[in-house]
């Protein structure tokens, strides 16, 4: 019997090794109700390194990830943001929005969340400290496509919350119309022709206005390469 449990736990621990997960974290996915039609209830994926588990008294920072357009949050977090997650006592949340096309036309889509979904965020952390014990603090955005969209947007609109976003491949158009303290970090593929312009016309408008944004182009065409996931770890980590 004690050769199985043996056997039973080394299974379990590889299976963590491989998904990326460190004995002790926490991970799942759950989910909140709202009002938007196409996301009665908003699915999220969590991830809660052990270092945070054996640290509850402390406030630890979020790292809101957000996929391209009507993406799985579970899927967006690879095993390198769980490395830096459990490396810098991060927690991870990422929503799985779902495409309000209807209400596109309107800007009443996740990609504006100041109409709904980025109360709907705010909603799925404090959701995630009450069921698990613990305190967030600031947050870091980090979003591709739509999900680039949702984070640009989120940290002009709720600033004071917001220490840095990595946005990367953006497909709309957003502008600062005013200074705040978050730290961008704007990136696209060198073949991603028609957001090369929209990514520049951000950065433009944010250096007027005195926002401390770096602009970078990558050999890629609308994707997410490994050298933009480092970079923009990178990135986060030097953010003070």
């Amino acid at each position: 019997m004690k050769s199985k449990l043996l056997i039973i736990g080394v299974i379990g621990l590889a299976t963590l090794l491989v998904a990326g997960c460190t004995p002790g974290s926490v991970e799942g996915t759950d989910s909140i109700p709202t009002d938007n039609y196409a996301n009665t209830q908003l699915e999220y994926y969590y991830y809660i390194p052990s270092t945070v588990i054996g640290n509850k008294q402390e406030a630890h920072p979020v790292l809101v990830m957000v996929p391209g357009l009507s993406g799985r949050g579970e899927r967006f977090v690879t095993r390198e943001f769980k490395k830096f997650a459990d490396e810098e006592q991060f927690i991870i949340v990422a929503p799985s929005f779902v495409f309000d096309e209807d209400n596109w036309d309107s800007q009443q889509s996740y990609q504006y969340p100041s109409v709904w979904s980025g109360d709907a965020l705010l909603e799925i952390i404090s959701h995630l400290e009450e069921k698990h014990g613990i305190t967030t603090s600031q947050m870091y955005l980090f979003g591709f496509s739509a999900g680039a969209q949702f984070a640009l947007r989120f940290c002009l609109w709720k600033p004071e919350l917001c220490i840095a976003c990595a946005a990367h491949g953006s497909g709309g158009t957003v502008r600062p119309v005013r200074r705040v303290e978050t730290r961008f970090f704007i990136t696209v593929g060198d073949r991603d022709v028609s957001r090369i312009g929209k990514a520049k016309e951000f950065c433009g408008a944010a250096r007027a206005l005195g926002i401390d944004v770096t602009y970078r182009e990558y050999d890629a065409g609308h994707s997410l390469t490994s050298d933009q996931i480092k970079d923009s770890l990178d990135f986060f980590r030097n953010v003070e």
